[in-house]
């Protein structure tokens, strides 16, 4: 249902789209533009008799694979992400037209980036387009290089500004025709450039009401009596199986004897900047010492959010709510570049958090069925990942559920419109409900990956019961004298030593019953406790909504997707 609205809402979208009109706004001359890549032109400007017919709405390029793209002109990047199958960028300049960059291998900037002409803003595939537009009326680039006298367009004074990322994204689609129906065919890549258009649509509307009913479900079936008697008996179980194979406390912590390369992967709300913690401008999965653990330095990398390593494209938090698929199908390529780079060499991935569920995805078929290639990886160690879900996740789409908690997160999100969306896609997908978990948990370990999920007995964003994968080796440590145990588990020398042990191939370290059942106790009181509290928010936000939907009241009070989104 929620494909039929996204389907809904790009038809009228599209159907609403007309070009505009020449006249005065300012002389392009007064910015000055030069060809973004050094290639000949294979196709040059054909502008359709129709706006919906097919043509060349710019010019198409002969790029060789990897070749640098360049800003054509000095600008703020509006748009920079997937529409459909392909990575597009556009760029704002100051006279109001926009210059659009097409089908990019990699993209090196993010959104409300400043670039300088003939900054590098990403690397081509095998096929370039740059366009230009004045507001929704195409011109010939080539117009634009000089050579002639100035020539103006009329840009309307809304769209000399930054639009939505909704809008800028639906003018990147305007440009190709066809592009809705790729963007079908690839699904949830593109349905965050209809999400608010869908809730217009009975599709949506629907659709909505189905997945807060599977919400309402869940909290039930969640604080049933019987629920925390299960806990105890999968923890005793899990600890009985574990107390034959398990690794003595007195083994020493092991150390690789031939080279590996590591791949580290940041969770929501980290960034491709300097070391640190998620939120300060860097991952805690920084924190891990790969030193320690037998990894050169140049063998050790970051996963981007936007493609390829942190070294080559930096991201922010707001990137790491983009869809699940779309970033495993991104960490996806970077493993197979690396190993085509290091043939023979292990390829080893430590996760924290989001990152874990980015790591599972891109190692099996759940990221992307249709690509055959998958990595040889040898391990997966994740820290803190939500496997299971996370009740503050279930909580955040349960709100947005109703008006009065949508317009909540909202504000939240305008307020500080550089940290994550709590309405975003990826921490839709983390629900407890959701299908991508759902999936996640019938799908087993991939075959020959050695996989080990660790958690923090006190961590307060992903109870620890919520990582546990059937059919990986699983243990949860206890990370003394910290406040915050999710982002301060993978630097700590606990988790140091269980991801050493999964590296070797060895299980993890043996527990006493006591501590497999204190585990069991402290994580089911926080999880208990969470989901209390959002399973009352939720309550409270609908019984508000229903008070403030009164005749006396109803038509005083916005409806959530009447509110334009934060810029």
């Amino acid at each position: 249902m929620r494909r039929l609205a996204f389907v809904l809402a790009t038809l009228v979208a599209l159907a609403a789209t007309a070009p505009a009109t020449a006249g005065a706004a300012g002389p392009p001359g007064a910015v000055t533009y030069r060809p973004p890549v050094d290639a000949p032109i294979i196709d040059p400007f054909r502008p359709p008799a129709e706006n919906w017919n097919s043509g060349n709405r710019g010019l198409e390029y002969a790029t060789t694979p990897g070749t640098l793209v360049a800003a054509s002109a000095a600008g703020e990047v509006v748009f920079a992400g997937p529409v459909a199958d392909g990575l597009h960028v556009v760029v704002l300049h100051d006279d109001g037209l926009r210059t659009s960059y097409s089908f990019l291998a990699l993209i090196a900037v993010h959104r409300g980036e400043k670039v300088t002409q003939g900054q590098t803003l990403g690397t081509t595939q095998d096929r370039f387009h740059f366009g230009v537009r004045a507001g929704d009326a195409y011109l010939d680039p080539a117009l634009l290089f000089g050579g002639g006298p100035p020539q103006v367009y009329l840009v309307p004074d809304e769209l000399r500004r930054p639009q939505t990322e909704a809008q800028e994204r639906e003018g990147v689609a305007r440009m190709f025709p066809g592009l809705a129906a790729r963007a079908f065919k690839a699904g949830a890549a593109a349905v965050g450039w209809a999400k608010d258009a869908a809730f217009s649509t009975a599709a949506g509307y629907i659709a909505d009401k189905v997945d807060e009913a599977r919400g309402a479900i869940h909290y039930l079936e969640a604080l049933q009596p019987m629920a925390h008697f299960e806990r105890f008996a999968a923890a005793a179980k899990a600890w009985w199986d574990a107390r034959a194979t398990c690794t003595p406390e007195d083994v020493p912590q092991p150390k690789l004897q031939e080279r590996h390369i590591l791949v580290r992967v940041g969770g929501l709300g980290s960034s491709g900047g300097k070391e640190g913690k998620e939120g300060k401008d860097g991952a805690a999965v920084d924190a891990v010492d790969a030193a320690a653990l037998g990894y050169a330095p140049n063998d050790d990398m970051r996963f981007s959010y936007l493609g390829g390593t942190t070294k080559e494209n930096k991201y922010n938090a707001t990137d790491t709510t983009e869809d699940l698929k779309v970033s495993a199908r991104r960490l996806r390529d970077l493993l197979a570049r690396v190993q085509a780079e290091n043939p023979g060499v292990p390829i080893d991935i430590v996760a924290h958090s989001q990152g874990g569920l980015v790591a599972r995805m891109a190692i099996s078929d759940e990221g992307e069925p249709t690509d055959p290639r998958l990595a040889q990886v040898s391990s997966l160690v994740t820290l803190g990942t939500p496997h299971r879900g996370t009740p503050a996740a279930t909580a955040a789409t349960m709100l947005n559920h109703t008006d009065i908690g949508g317009m909540l997160l909202l504000a939240g999100h305008v307020a500080m419109p550089n940290q994550i969306d709590p309405t975003g896609t990826s921490v839709e997908q983390m629900a407890e409900y959701s299908d991508v978990i759902e999936r996640l948990k019938r799908t087993p370990p991939p075959a020959g990956v050695k996989f080990t999920s660790i958690a923090a007995r006190e961590d307060l964003m992903v109870p620890a019961g919520q990582t546990v994968v059937d059919g990986a080796n699983n243990v949860t440590v206890s990370v003394p004298g910290h406040f915050n145990d999710h982002l301060d588990l993978p630097g700590s020398p606990e988790a140091q030593r269980e991801i050493a042990l999964a590296l070797a191939g060895l299980t993890p370290t043996c527990q006493s019953f006591g501590d497999a059942m204190a585990d069991a106790a402290v994580s089911g009181a926080i999880y208990t406790q969470e989901t209390l509290l959002g399973a009352g928010a939720y309550g409270g936000a609908r019984y508000l909504q229903r008070r403030l939907d009164s005749p006396e009241l109803k038509t005083t009070v916005p409806r959530r997707y009447d509110l334009e989104p934060p810029r």
